[in-house]
């Protein structure tokens, strides 16, 4: 197992064929799922063949060679197991700046800090191993968990694009979060 970092309660680490089960089982259940994009449709079930294509996919994955920085990193408890994972991606016209994002789906670790800190670790792997400059965060004001995890961490609010998506009869805006190199202090 390849541990990426280490916190007081959680670990960063690569994703292990043992952990399939349970990003299966996170398809269709836990609360994380009506927090990120739930407009794009929020899955209750799964077809036996449509399990079993995940199944390969994702243990597929596994066998695959690993960027570094990472893209993705599984968050686990220190004694292993699985609770969601952090990601980065971007915007390959601006190769210095990337976006985070983290999804904890375990229901029974939400509103204990467990984000934070994986956010945190995370976000201090990418400016310790890359030459990444910027660090973004974008989320959606329904979402008050995520901005105040943004906000801990020392990230600054840069903007709004207000009323962006109607959403059960709601506009919603996206909200925009961000950290240059030279302000980011691992808390």
């Amino acid at each position: 197992m390849c541990i990426i970092a280490s916190g007081e309660r959680i670990v960063l680490r690569d994703r292990l064929p043992s952990d399939v089960e349970s990003y299966l089982r996170w398809q269709t259940h836990g609360e994380w799922r009506l927090y990120d994009a739930p407009w794009e449709g929020v899955r209750t079930s799964m077809t036996v063949e449509e399990e079993e294509a995940f199944r390969a996919r994702f243990l597929e994955q596994c066998e695959q060679e690993l960027a570094s920085p990472r893209r993705r990193a599984t968050i686990a408890t220190l004694e292993g197991e699985p609770l969601g994972w952090v990601s980065r991606y971007g915007d390959g016209r601006f190769p210095d700046a990337v976006l985070v994002g983290i999804d904890v789906c375990e229901d029974a670790y939400l509103n204990q800090g467990i984000g934070a800190e994986a956010l945190g670790l995370w976000v201090d792997c990418l400016f310790v191993n890359s030459d990444v400059h910027r660090v973004g965060l974008d989320t959606w004001s329904f979402n008050k968990r995520m901005m105040r995890v943004a906000e801990k961490l020392g990230f600054t609010r840069e903007g709004v694009e207000r009323e962006l998506i109607r959403w059960q009869g709601e506009w919603l805006d996206r909200v925009h979060f961000g950290m240059l190199r030279r302000e980011w202090v691992l808390t």
